[in-house]
């Protein structure tokens, strides 16, 4: 989904009242959102595009609703399938030699060290 310049600007906005409400600082919320402080400034200035992401997780820590915040998100037409975007994360016992995608999975080879006794 891409975003459009009202949806920014109802980011900024939004920023703009919670931050003061919530006494957050753009530093502090920014490592709530697991990036820099630089990266948000950004993406609220519009100068790297937002993710539907970086949305939930904006929304999620403001105790918002995406749909009602979003002019875009508003528009959507909810009669089919809902779609929700999540994140895994993985760690392995190794060294992560190559990692490729097939079909709906996400291969990781890597090596593995076995230390004789």
């Amino acid at each position: 989904m891409e975003f459009t310049e009202q949806d920014r600007e109802a980011l900024y906005q939004t920023w703009m009242s919670k931050k003061s409400k919530m006494r957050l600082t753009q530093m502090e919320f920014a490592k709530k959102l697991g990036m820099n402080q630089l990266t948000f400034s950004q993406t609220l200035r519009g100068e790297i595009p937002m993710t539907m992401s970086f949305v939930s997780h904006f929304c999620r820590h403001l105790r918002l609703e995406p749909k009602h915040t979003f002019p875009s998100l508003k528009e959507v037409n909810h009669t089919g399938p809902k779609v929700v975007y999540l994140k895994s994360r993985m760690s392995v016992d190794g060294e992560i030699q190559n990692a490729y995608i097939e079909g709906n999975q996400v291969i990781v080879e890597y090596a593995h060290t076995i230390h004789e006794a």
